[in-house]
């Protein structure tokens, strides 16, 4: 398809079924975004972005517990890269493979990439720190947690990482509830992140939380230690997990 459309430079394949692997060869295609269904004989398998000189944004979305394998060959001017789900099966960014978010050799550094999103199961350190190796460069970070989420890995090699040195200013987590393991994982960023403007931390619907618990938390997140002391938090009920749209502002400069 995309080598009949020599010209294209925008795709959106909203809710897709029936093929279950998408290639993409564009000298053109500046823009691609892929949401999938539920369906388990129908889901893509396999995303290859083999050659794609002009793209810029790349989004795929599939249903939870996607094990999805994504290999992105040759795209030298991606920006925003999205969204990169705990359960993938495996991900190739040039030479550098990950199986899995937490088993990476990262070989191939991609830093063109100023936004990330990610989608996990609890609160991974170790996985995130990974991602921030192969983009070092990245300057906002979305990070999309489940409810459920209670586990927390804690990284081996935290010091020296240029994103978090040189690079992070905006990090939006969602579904926080204030627990343990989420106060040390919002924290490790407020404790690392040298140029961090702004940490939006999401809290559930539904829940009574008053003045107290907001204190409590400021308290717990050791703000006064923070390594951008302009660094501003914020807690929010807006549960609306929608980076596309949000970044717009942010990329109307580049």
């Amino acid at each position: 398809m995309l080598s009949g459309c020599p010209a294209l430079n925008s795709l959106m394949l909203n809710y897709s079924f029936g093929f279950r692997q998408f290639k993409v060869d564009s000298l053109k295609l500046k823009r691609l975004e892929m949401y999938f269904s539920w369906s388990d004989t129908d889901r893509l398998q396999e995303l290859i972005i083999e050659n794609a000189p002009c793209l810029e944004r790349l989004h795929h979305r599939g249903p939870y517990g996607d094990k999805i394998q994504i290999s992105i060959l040759s795209a030298p001017k991606l920006k925003i890269l999205g969204l990169l789900n705990g359960h993938i099966f495996r991900l190739k960014l040039g030479t550098s493979i990950f199986n899995g978010l937490l088993d990476a050799r990262v070989e191939t550094v991609m830093r063109t990439v100023k936004v990330l999103a990610v989608q996990l199961d609890n609160h991974c350190l170790d996985a995130i720190v990974n991602l921030m190796k192969c983009f070092p460069c990245l300057e906002k970070l979305y990070i999309e947690t489940y409810p459920m989420a209670n586990g927390n890995m804690w990284l081996l090699h935290s010091k020296g990482l240029e994103c978090l040195d040189l690079h992070l200013k905006k990090l939006r987590i969602s579904y926080y509830r204030g627990t343990r393991s989420h106060v040390e994982f919002a924290k490790f960023f407020l404790l690392n992140a040298r140029v961090l403007d702004s940490m939006v931390l999401v809290v559930e619907h539904g829940k009574e939380r008053g003045d107290s618990w907001f204190r409590n938390q400021r308290r717990q997140l050791k703000l006064g230690k923070r390594a951008s002391i302009g660094a501003q938090i914020k807690f929010t009920c807006d549960d609306c997990f929608n980076y596309l749209h949000d970044i717009q502002e942010f990329f109307r400069y580049m």
